[in-house]
């Protein structure tokens, strides 16, 4: 899956010169009498450099919906003395007429540095790699995801608790707080809490103010995802690597079938792929690995729950291949008559009309995925068969469109997965792996992410890796990075604009979006731009939507 597969300080300068993505207040950085050491809040798209400036943000403002996660950073600055054994905590929110959201919903990470050799190979266009350097990255838990437990006692190479930060350096701190279902649970209004800075020189108090609206995201997104193409690496199983893409909303290639009813209900597992049961895998001169009978298709989701939505996955980047028609055309066939809707996937860099009409009027390709970088994306509105979804790639193309490498603002991230998937009217998004460690479950893939999935020696840091191994932080779960939080908010702004359509408001969301999410070619890279526009669509569902 060879394709599937200004400097920083000054960029980071400028976004926190700017408008402030996350609502804050701007006043210098928290520092008691007796605490000898800086701290600051940064919105979640600004990465914060080792040695970067304290910033002047004391306090974290956010607004959600219910059912949403939403982010921040806490920014701990060390002191020519250095500092030792920081930890953080959070309170519990405490919100309107008593209610009040715990503080088992506010996940906190520490933010682990990684140095990587920029990009090379980029195309010239308007979206430039920052280069070599170091930068935050992989996202260490206080508390295991799964069992909940506390980490720091573990055996572990690394953890979050207990941290020393050198002299005059930066430790970031990331805050996920996730919003409980339901009004009666978590009424609209104002939530006021704390997180607690505490290390052997001193403490901080940093405030927690969050609006909850008034409406609610769905337990299972609306946009579709297909992440990680390839068994998963040493340290995960199918389980836990779907788990811990699931947590972060989106969905792996494949499950087991007997976790699929549970993912629905615990994770939004909003789709369930028979590969599996059945790898088709066609290539380009006509040959594959099998196709399946509509038997054998009928037989595989027999033991499926009816609600969940089926796919199979049956072609990688099967561009100007005519020897392959035949195939794909009949393991369309064989899983469109089956007794329950099954639908196709195929990464191709356009729709390609030769699979469009097999009789049944019906394409043998339901989800066209397309390679954004290249730039052929069809005029819109799309109306052929199927439905169009995106992909990206350590393929550059012509340097315009986003890349999730390292090396470049997770507003890349954010941005293809939410509002340029919306505009551009894709209604799903793939990734070809997550976990393509470099030394296994080791410590070695934490510090090594400088991969080479798209060939000839190029660098493509983090490509392919949006999990980070188990094995050195003693978890059951791989460990998600600052990326993979960006494509989960990216999800979040998706469900935005959606509902706003639900609610016959598509005129009000383009005129929103359009102005930011022009074409793949043409996007904000300011992450105050982005950050409006969803306050803005934030603002008018609230007025929309009963409390």
């Amino acid at each position: 899956m060879l394709a599937i597969f200004m400097t920083f300080n000054l960029w980071v300068a400028r976004m926190q010169a700017g408008p402030a993505a996350l609502a804050v207040h701007t006043q210098l950085p928290s520092q008691t009498p007796d605490s000898g050491f800086p701290v600051w809040v940064s919105p979640s798209l600004i990465r914060v450099g080792k040695t970067d400036a304290p910033g002047s943000a004391s306090s974290i403002t956010l607004s959600s919906a219910r059912g949403e996660t939403v982010d921040a950073q806490v920014i701990v600055h060390a002191p020519a003395s250095g500092l030792t054994h920081v930890n953080l905590s959070a309170s519990a929110l405490t919100g309107p007429g008593g209610a009040s959201i715990a503080a088992s919903n506010v996940t906190l990470y520490r933010e682990y540095y990684l140095t990587v050799t920029g990009t090379s190979n980029y195309g010239g266009g308007s979206n430039p790699p920052l280069g070599s350097g170091t930068y935050p990255e992989p996202l260490i838990p206080f508390n295991d995801p799964e069992t909940g437990l506390a980490l720091c006692g573990a055996d572990a190479a690394i953890k979050a608790c207990n941290a020393a930060v050198g002299a005059g350096q930066n430790q970031p701190y990331w805050i996920d707080i996730s919003v409980p279902r339901g009004p009666r649970n978590t009424p609209p209004g104002t939530y006021t809490g704390n997180i607690s800075i505490i290390a052997t020189q001193g403490s901080v108090t940093i405030p927690v103010t969050l609006t909850v609206w008034t409406f609610e995201l769905p337990a299972q997104p609306s946009e579709l995802s297909v992440w990680s193409l390839w068994p998963p690496a040493a340290g995960n199983s199918v389980t836990t690597l779907a788990r811990a893409l699931m947590r972060n909303k989106v969905m792996s290639w494949g499950d087991v079938t007997a976790n699929a009813s549970t993912n629905v209900t615990r994770f939004g597992l909003n789709r369930f792929a028979l590969n599996g049961l059945y790898f088709v895998g066609i290539k380009c001169d006509g040959s594959y690995s099998t196709i399946p009978r509509t038997s054998q298709i009928n037989a595989a989701v027999a033991n499926l729950r009816p609600d969940l939505p089926l796919d199979i996955y049956v072609a990688d980047e099967l561009n100007g291949c005519p020897n392959a028609y035949p195939a794909l055309k009949t393991v369309g066939t064989n899983v469109h008559a089956a007794n329950r809707s099954v639908k196709t996937i195929m990464t191709i860099n356009a729709p390609d009309p030769n699979l469009y009409n097999e009789g049944d009027g019906r394409s043998a390709i339901d989800h066209w995925v397309l390679l954004d970088s290249v730039q052929q994306w069809p005029s819109l509105p799309f109306t052929g068969p199927g439905d169009l979804w995106s992909y990206t790639s350590c393929n550059t193309g012509r340097g315009n469109a986003p890349e999730w490498l390292i090396d470049y603002p997770p507003i890349n991230e954010r941005v293809q997965a939410g509002f340029l998937n919306w505009t551009q009217g894709a209604t799903g998004i793939l990734y070809y792996r997550s976990d393509g460690w470099t030394a296994g479950n080791t410590i070695g893939s934490w510090g090594n992410v400088d991969t080479a999935a798209c060939g000839n020696g190029l660098a493509s840091p983090g490509d392919g890796i949006f999990l980070y191994p188990p094995g050195p932080i003693a978890s059951t779960e791989s460990a998600p990075g600052v990326r993979l939080k960006a494509i989960r908010d990216g999800v979040q702004d998706y469900e935005y604009a959606q509902i706003l359509k639900n609610l016959g408001q598509v005129a009000f969301a383009n005129s929103v979006l359009q102005p930011i999410a022009r074409s793949w070619s043409n996007w904000s890279h300011d992450p105050n731009a982005l950050e409006g526009a969803r306050l803005q669509l934030g603002r008018k569902l609230n007025q929309l939507c009963p409390p």
